[in-house]
Parts: C-alpha cells; sequence; structure tokens
C-alpha cells in the first residue's frame, strides 16, 4: 500500500515538473521572439514565436503577438489569419482587440474596423480613447462626417478635445460636414500718383457641394476709375479620377464698363506625382470695344510644410486699332501652420494680365503691355472651426500712362464661413 502511495507521489510530481518545465521552455522562447521583435527582427520572432505556441497550443496570447509583427511587417492580410485562430480559442482581451483594430486600419477597411470597435465595446475593451479614435478616422474615411462629429460631441467624449489628436480630427471632420460656403471679399487700392482715387472691389459667394462636385455663384461690385460696375459669376469643379479636376466659370458683367461683358474660363488640374501638382487651361474676356484670349497654367510643389507656385499668363487682345499680346508671371510661396488654413504667404508678379484683380483697365488700349511689378504678403487663419480671415498688404510699382510710373498699395480682406 505504501508503495502504491510512493509512486503515485512520484508520477504526480513528475508530471507537474514537466508541465513546470515546458511552462519555463515557452514562456523563455516567447521572451527571446519579443526581444527580437524590439530590434526589428521580424522573422526571427516569428519563427520562435510559432515554437512557443507548438509547446503550448493554448496561448491565445502568442497568436496575437505573431499577428502583430506580420502586420509590422506589412503582411495585414496573414496577421489576420492569426487574429481569427486566437478568436477561435475565445481569447477576447484588450491585446486581441487593439492588434485586430490597428491592422484593419491598415488594411483600410473602415466599415470591418467599426464593427471590430462595436465588437471590442461589447466585450468591456478598457481603452476608450483608442476606440474612439479610430471610430473617428474611420468615419472620416467613409465620409461619414454628421456621424462622426455627433460622436465626438457627446457627453461622453467631449473630454478627449482637450487632446491635440482628437480636437484635429474633430476639426476636420466638421469642416468636411459643413461643405457650404459663404464667403467675403473687399480689396482697397491706393495711389501716389495718376489717377489718385482710391479704387475697390467687393464680392460676395456662396458655394455648395453637388454630389462629388462644387457649384459656386458670386456677385462682385467694382468702383474705379470714376465707374462702378456688377458682375455675376459661376464657378463648378467638377471631379475626376486619381486627384484630377475641371473648373468652369462664367462670368456676367451688367454694365461692362469694369468687367467684361462675358468673361469663360476653363482649367485642367492634375497631380505630376512627388508632391507636385499642374494645371492648364484659358480665358475667354468679351469686352464692348476688344476681345481678350488668355493662355494660362500653374505648377505647385509641396514640401515639407511649405507650398510654393508658378502662374504664367500668355494674353492676346484683339483690339482696334491694333492687336496687342504680352506675358506675365505670378510666383507664391506658402508657409503651413496648424491647418492648411493656417499659413503666411508670400506673392510676386510682373506684367499686367486681365484676369488679375490688380488690373488696370481692359479697355485701355495697351494696358497689358506696361510694365508692372508687384509683391504682396498674406496671412491667412482660423476664427474657429467653421470660418477663417485673410488679410493681404500689397505694394505695386506700375506704368499707368507710357514711361509714367505710379506706386499702387493694396489691402486685401477676406472671410470665409462653412454653413452645414
Amino acid at each position: 500500500m505504501k508503495l502504491k502511495r510512493l509512486l503515485f507521489i512520484f508520477f504526480s510530481l513528475s508530471s507537474f515538473y514537466s508541465v513546470a518545465i515546458g511552462q519555463i521552455n515557452t514562456d523563455s522562447i516567447f521572451q527571446t521572439a519579443i526581444s527580437q521583435s524590439k530590434n526589428n527582427q521580424y522573422d526571427s520572432a516569428i519563427d520562435n514565436a510559432e515554437k512557443a505556441f507548438k509547446s503550448d497550443s493554448k496561448r491565445a496570447d502568442i497568436l496575437v503577438f505573431i499577428a502583430n509583427v506580420y502586420s509590422w511587417k506589412n503582411q495585414n492580410d496573414t496577421a489576420l489569419v492569426y487574429i481569427h485562430q486566437a478568436i477561435k480559442l475565445n481569447y477576447l482581451h484588450d491585446d486581441l482587440y487593439e492588434a485586430w483594430t490597428n491592422i484593419l486600419l491598415r488594411l483600410h477597411r473602415y466599415e470591418d474596423l467599426l464593427k471590430c470597435c462595436d465588437e471590442a465595446e461589447k466585450h468591456q475593451y478598457s481603452n476608450s480613447e483608442d476606440i474612439l479614435k479610430k471610430r473617428l478616422i474611420a468615419y472620416n474615411e467613409l465620409k461619414m462626417y454628421d456621424k462622426g462629429v455627433s460622436l465626438i460631441e457627446s457627453p461622453a467624449n467631449k473630454k478627449f478635445l482637450e487632446i491635440k489628436q482628437f480636437n484635429d480630427l474633430y476639426s476636420g471632420l466638421l469642416m468636411k460636414r459643413n461643405s457650404k460656403l459663404l464667403s467675403a471679399y473687399y480689396i482697397l487700392d491706393l495711389f501716389d500718383g495718376g489717377n489718385t482715387q482710391p479704387q475697390q472691389l467687393a464680392s460676395l459667394g456662396y458655394s455648395f457641394p453637388v454630389g462629388v462636385n462644387n457649384l459656386g455663384f458670386r456677385v462682385n461690385y467694382a468702383n474705379r476709375f470714376g465707374q462702378s460696375d456688377i458682375q455675376l459669376e459661376s464657378d463648378f469643379y467638377l471631379k475626376l479620377k486619381k486627384q484630377q479636376y475641371m473648373y468652369f466659370n462664367y462670368g456676367y458683367g451688367f454694365k461692362s464698363l469694369l468687367f467684361p461683358t462675358h468673361r469663360l474660363g476653363y482649367e485642367f488640374y492634375f497631380p505630376l506625382g512627388h508632391k507636385l501638382e499642374a494645371s492648364i487651361g484659358g480665358r475667354y474676356l468679351n469686352y464692348p470695344t476688344s476681345n481678350v484670349l488668355i493662355a494660362t497654367g500653374h505648377i505647385g510643389w509641396y514640401f515639407g510644410n511649405s507650398w510654393v507656385g508658378l502662374r504664367p499668363y500668355y494674353v492676346y487682345a484683339f483690339k482696334t486699332p491694333a492687336n496687342t499680346q504680352s506675358v506675365s508671371l505670378i510666383g507664391n510661396y506658402r508657409l503651413f501652420g496648424k491647418t492648411e488654413l493656417d499659413y503666411w504667404g508670400v506673392e510676386v508678379g510682373i506684367g499686367n494680365s486681365p484676369d488679375e484683380v490688380y488690373t488696370t483697365n481692359p479697355q485701355i488700349v495697351g494696358f497689358n503691355q506696361l510694365t508692372a511689378y508687384k509683391i504682396k504678403l498674406e496671412k491667412n487663419f482660423m476664427l474657429n472651426r467653421v470660418s477663417d480671415f485673410h488679410i493681404g498688404l500689397g505694394y505695386s510699382r506700375e506704368e499707368f500712362s507710357l514711361n509714367q510710373f505710379r506706386n499702387r498699395f493694396t489691402v486685401e480682406l477676406g472671410y470665409k464661413l462653412r454653413l452645414k
């Protein structure tokens, strides 16, 4: 009887020892895999993690680790296979939901990401900040802006607005949701020679989305050279594939004194890669005594938090008694702050074009052949989440008559309000 008890105790201790040694061995191999992953030795980390799992096939946490490593290698489809294996083992812990949502985010599977967030919340996933962030990203990418705004504005989530990342996400969602734009613009020109009377230009506009496209209307008022005129304009932006779009414009001048009777515009915008963008287009202006054709385009380059652009104009004016042609050029530089609507800018130009608001009276014969040099400093900034303000100060040294020059000082003010 004593012998049987001794044998029982011996085999029990042996089994316990084997299990303990096996567990120690599994943990040791797994720790090695974790260390290797931290040193970006992903393949070795996966090999050792696989060995650890083979020694203990109930360790679903090892499967989650392998999924993470595959995701870090940008093999997210393979990572999902291991996530689903862990779920089959009924492993529904925080580390699984964190890995699962990260993988879906990297795969840009935003609808599945929202479902996963719901599933995580259902199983008491403790990181509410992480779930909120990923839901907001998904709503933004799915263009469900209203849902995103409502989510972050809920009493339970408003506290997260103190965190910069959430504040930025909220501002982006709000601006995209409020896609109707009311704008006002005013320009005052002052002179120290020639025609010394101040010149003014003001406009009020409203634009709104039409599907994925955008349609806008604008009324312009000008008071220059002792005359006043009103123009109605419409702009249409047609969105195409691959970040390409077209711009169409039509304007009608009621008196045809300062604005053309008819104004037509077209431009095709397209990316060039490497953060370069470009466009090519033209304008047609119909005045009572002349017609003007303009060929234009632009090339722009984003680098760091800056943008630089160049826009040339070739102008051919059919005039009486003689036709005239000229070239003008405008260069821009912008330094962005927190958003693309917070920036400092510098604009320089040479020459006159009737497509610019600075131009002298387009009905003066040969106006576009007069010399002009321009520089402007501008600042655009957000007043709040849905409105921004623009101010510009410009100086021009311009020829107002053959071999006669004057100084022009310009003040620009602009305001934009985004409506729901």
